[in-house]
């Protein structure tokens, strides 16, 4: 669980899953949100869009993965998959280089294919 500091400067109250429900931070308002799920990078820029600062609390934000820390073969690619669609285009890329296709699908026959060459 992760603990944010959120500073509402738009217009429209914004809610956290936190644990046991959600917890609001209205808009205008600023408050402290523990036990919270965690945020992805991503998330957190979408908020700042909508002209929301979320600070991550407690710890430091999380580093982001090197590349030795990144799946090596098109197997460990393809574990990938059902997860965040840009992740797993990101580290089909690292395998498959400039011939990454542009869907989900043909990624996932390219992985395949050299999976099993």
């Amino acid at each position: 669980m992760a603990q944010y500091h959120v500073k509402n400067e738009g217009f429209l109250a914004k809610a956290f899953k936190v644990k046991g429900g959600h917890q609001v931070v209205p808009a205008g308002k600023s408050a402290d949100v523990l036990d919270a799920k965690e945020l992805t990078e991503a998330q957190i820029d979408a908020f700042a869009r909508d002209k929301v600062k979320v600070i991550v609390k407690g710890k430091a934000k999380a580093e982001k993965p090197r590349d030795d820390d990144q799946p090596k073969s098109a197997a460990e690619v393809l574990d990938l998959a059902d997860g965040n669609f840009m992740a797993f285009k990101a580290a089909a890329s690292k395998v498959l280089g400039d011939d990454t296709p542009p869907t989900k699908d043909e990624i996932i026959a390219a992985l395949k294919a050299k999976a099993e060459a």
